[in-house]
């Protein structure tokens, strides 16, 4: 079984990963200090500190939940900023408050998007509007 949901979390499929679990694939880390471009752009973020096995599926935008919040996951690089190194970052919906040096359990629902690099603020604002929108949205499976 741990190798199917392996298999699955790599293809990006969470639907089929949860069916197997029993329960949404999960990502466990401690909030750290980030860039704070979120906060900047009007949707504040919670950046992860994961291990270095966690299992994480393909770079992208995911919807999901945190702290029984709705939650907009990136994973990725920060192309948009030129970025090398692997985040995981979740943007926590209709949530005040300070997570650093919280563990943070997020679940993971569906794959919204790719991570890619925008024209410009404008446009990365937009696309993150629309992804928080699609994780209103998601269903939990």
């Amino acid at each position: 079984m741990k190798d199917a949901v392996e298999q699955l979390v790599a293809a990006g499929e969470l639907g089929e990963a949860a069916r197997v679990l029993g329960h949404p694939f999960e990502v466990e880390g401690l909030v750290v200090e980030g860039d704070r471009r979120g906060k900047a752009l009007g949707f504040p973020t919670a950046n992860l500190e994961v291990a270095p096995h966690q299992l994480l599926p393909p770079k992208g935008i995911y919807a999901g939940a945190a702290l029984g919040h709705r939650a907009a996951v990136s994973i990725g690089v920060n192309l948009h900023y030129g970025g090398t190194v692997l985040r995981v970052e979740a943007h926590l919906l209709d949530f005040e408050g300070d997570l650093y040096g919280r563990q943070l359990l997020l679940e993971l629902w569906e794959r919204l998007r790719d991570e890619r690099a925008f024209a410009g603020e404008a446009e990365l604002i937009e696309a993150i509007a629309a992804d928080v929108e699609a994780t209103r949205r998601a269903v939990r499976p």
